[in-house]
């Protein structure tokens, strides 16, 4: 056990930041408040530092941000201005007090990774919003205003002169303003584990499957609903932590979303980490950079989900006891599949992973299986995309009520579902790795793996498809940003063209 303490952030200013014209947004202060309660309540901030949150100057965020966006943000001071900046912008909520709120979460940032290189502490958490990982350049969206994460990356490396930083981001929504933040820099290596549903679900991109273009980027595009922590877990010894031990880096920042949850907003079309999942991926990322493995706070949206999910990661970055981990014998199939695809994608650039690769590869002929066939991908978010371009194009983005609210009877669901795992943990400090024969294993493709691939990853991919072609059918009166009344008025208007459903993946 270090005899430094463990740093926390956190600044009752960033609770300011409060959309003052819908009060549905599942963004609001309460996450940051209710976290910090949780961690007080576990006794885990007792001997705890507090590290001093400030405001960024503009110098700070322009590491990351030009000076337009800045500009932008300190202009908001009125409620009308603040929806007005939005229609253009992909989910996205302003208020007057964003600027600072912002300035906020950035300099609380900075403080949490200048203290650990003053070795003042060991790892630590910086409970901060608005969140970060989405926004990049110029360009705020998905909640997000400057990239807290992004900035504190390139902080250390040109202020602290820290010379390899990793950042690995779990939350279920892409790290897609964290990639394009640092996709160039060879001193920072990215991860980001995030639902894609083949293109299906924002930000509807192809650059966000799992074939990226340098080897400082590991993206494992979630296909299938309802991963589990195992899975997760399993694919941090796959691939991710051999990644990082080759790339040797000296500060890990973790991009902390958890709607990635067990039964999180989503329930069953949304993942399957329990609480106890976090705590490990923590646990394993400090085993490699000790000491110096700061989590900063982006999404999660059920606070049954998310303060369960921070107070186990905290556990595990403060080395304490955990629940037992179960690593399952078979990965699910829709993950398998992308893992085969990393596999054969990154080993080119990394030797652990070629030496997996081929191990895989005798294990099915050795079993008389068909090899895996690499890169038979499919992309379902073609038209999805330009139908958000286009209302960003004319202005006409819904800003309000975005997500519908959960009911009282799924709100009850929620709790009951992670109620029922909370009761079967059973803490402990000992903690074994995977065999590598175990993780061979997990990984042996076959008719039963295909089926299940295709099983797990069409429901929720249709689903959103279907959402999509109601949408433009006029069945439904809403879809995330695109709002039907002012749609239908901008094609009367001959402002855009019509959309067409979604029929086939080759009729763009």
């Amino acid at each position: 056990m270090s005899q430094k303490p463990f740093g926390y952030v956190y600044d009752e200013r960033m609770l300011g930041h409060e959309c003052k014209y819908d009060n549905t947004m599942a963004e609001c202060p309460k996450r940051m408040k209710l976290i910090y309660e949780r961690l007080q309540k576990d006794q885990l901030l007792d001997g705890a530092l507090k590290i001093d949150a400030r405001e960024a100057d503009d110098s700070e965020i322009r590491l990351n941000h030009p000076q337009q966006l800045i500009d932008e943000i300190i202009s908001l001071n009125s409620t009308e201005k603040c929806e007005e900046y939005c229609k253009d912008k992909e989910i996205l909520w302003t208020c007057e007090n964003t600027n600072e709120a912002a300035r906020v979460a950035i300099g609380g940032s900075i403080e949490l990774v200048k203290a650990a290189f003053e070795n003042k502490i060991h790892n630590g958490f910086a409970m901060v919003r608005p969140p970060g990982h989405h926004s990049y350049g110029k360009v705020a969206q998905g909640y997000c205003i400057f990239n807290n994460v992004a900035i504190a990356a390139k902080y250390a490396i040109e202020k602290l002169g820290v010379k390899k930083v990793a950042i690995v981001d779990f939350d279920y929504h892409a790290g897609n303003g964290t990639y394009q933040s640092v996709k160039d820099d060879p001193r920072i290596h990215f991860t980001s584990f995030h639902g894609h549903h083949y293109g299906s679900f924002w930000p509807f991109s192809r650059e966000y499957d799992y074939h990226t273009n340098d080897p400082n980027t590991l993206f494992v595009p979630l296909n299938g609903t309802m991963n589990s922590e195992g899975d997760y877990v399993s694919v941090f010894h796959h691939v991710l932590l051999p990644m990082l031990k080759q790339f040797q880096p000296e500060l890990i920042l973790i991009s902390a979303g958890f709607d990635s949850g067990y039964y999180d907003l989503m329930m069953e079309f949304g993942q399957g980490v329990k609480a106890h999942g976090y705590g490990h991926m923590a646990r394993l990322l400090n085993e490699i950079c000790p000491g110096k493995t700061l989590a900063i706070l982006e999404g999660g949206y059920h606070p049954y989900n998310y303060t369960e999910s921070a107070s186990m990661m905290v556990r595990g970055l403060l080395n304490k006891s955990l629940p037992r981990l179960e690593i399952p014998s078979r990965l699910s199939a829709s993950l398998l599949e992308t893992l085969w695809n990393i596999l054969n994608h990154h080993s080119r650039w990394y030797p652990k992973l070629n030496e997996k690769l081929n191990a895989l590869e005798r294990q099915q002929e050795k079993l008389g299986l068909d090899p895996f066939v690499f890169n038979q991908t499919i992309f379902l978010g073609a038209k999805m995309r330009l139908m958000y371009d286009d209302v960003k194009k004319h202005k006409i983005v819904r800003t309000r009520e975005w997500f519908p609210e959960l009911s009282e009877e799924q709100e009850a669901v929620c709790k009951q579902k992670i109620d029922e795992y909370k009761k079967e943990y059973e803490f402990t400090n000992h903690h074994s790795d995977p065999s590598e024969d175990n993780l061979l294993v997990q990984c042996i493709w076959d008719d039963a793996a295909r089926s299940d691939a295709f099983m797990q990853t069409s429901p929720f991919a249709s689903v959103l498809i279907q959402e999509f072609n109601d949408f433009v059918a006029g069945k439904r009166e809403n879809m995330m940003i695109c709002d039907r009344e002012m749609y239908i008025d901008a094609v009367k208007n001959g402002v855009l063209e019509a959309h067409k459903p979604i029929t086939t993946t080759f009729n763009y």
